[in-house]
């Protein structure tokens, strides 16, 4: 089920969020009843769901190029011989809107079915720091992602659960940077330094990891997310 979406490949977005660590229970003196205070959660300035990755640009490393050109090329003559870029990438912004609609509206049983475990618990924490103004940003179409580019992709000979294979590849990982327009006044044929500069306060931008189990066959889950204003960027990968 891929619906048609106006979005450009690039070349070849990392995401492997940090865990939010939950504010400890304070507990009162042993004569009096213990009291649970809970401190203050501090909220973002910008949307930044995850202090990190914030990749906005494509990566240029040639051994980063050359993995993940030979992962692709395997996967496609071993795997999945409809394989395209440009497939990957509409099904990629399709599942991240999902991901920003279930966040945005904390619907995360629908989360589970399209992310790891570990990441929806990780998203949970995280949703606090957000505004709702910001949260509101997280709901839009897949014709929004108006420029989209596979960052890296590899093979691994683990799980999404960490269980190593007894021959071979298991599972293959996608990261997908996309860039998401809050409002029309992003032209679709807007390039990336525009992105980066011009419209850079009209524009949110997705880094998701999207992997497989390939033996045997499996679903397609998130293992990593995050979105972010480029406001919040300090330093572009």
């Amino acid at each position: 089920m891929l619906r048609h979406v106006t979005c450009r490949v690039l070349s070849t977005a990392a995401a492997r969020p940090s865990a939010a660590v939950p504010a400890a229970d304070t507990a009162g003196p042993n004569t009096e009843a213990r009291l649970d205070i809970e401190e203050p959660v501090p909220l973002n300035r910008n949307l930044c769901l995850f202090p990190s990755p914030k990749v906005v640009v494509p990566s240029f490393e040639l051994t980063r190029r050359l993995g993940t050109l030979i992962s692709q090329t395997i996967y496609q003559l071993v795997y999945e011989r409809a394989y395209t870029k440009e497939g990957l990438v509409r099904a990629a912004n399709e599942g991240v809107s999902v991901l920003g609609e279930c966040i945005a509206n904390e619907e995360w049983d629908r989360m589970s079915y399209v992310a790891s475990k570990d990441l929806v618990e990780q998203t949970k924490i995280a949703r606090q720091r957000c505004t709702e103004e910001q949260l509101a940003l997280l709901r839009f179409s897949p014709d929004d992602a108006i420029l989209s580019f596979i960052h890296s992709s590899f093979l691994s000979g683990r799980d999404f659960n960490n269980r190593k294979a007894e021959h071979g590849v298991i599972s293959i990982y996608f990261n997908i940077a996309s860039f998401i327009r809050k409002n029309d006044s992003v032209p679709w044929e807007a390039t990336l330094p525009q992105l980066l500069n011009k419209y850079k306060s009209d524009v949110i931008v997705s880094n998701v990891t999207f992997a497989r189990n390939v033996s045997p066959l499996g679903r397609w889950k998130a293992t990593g997310l995050n979105f972010f204003e480029l406001d919040d960027v300090s330093g572009r990968q």
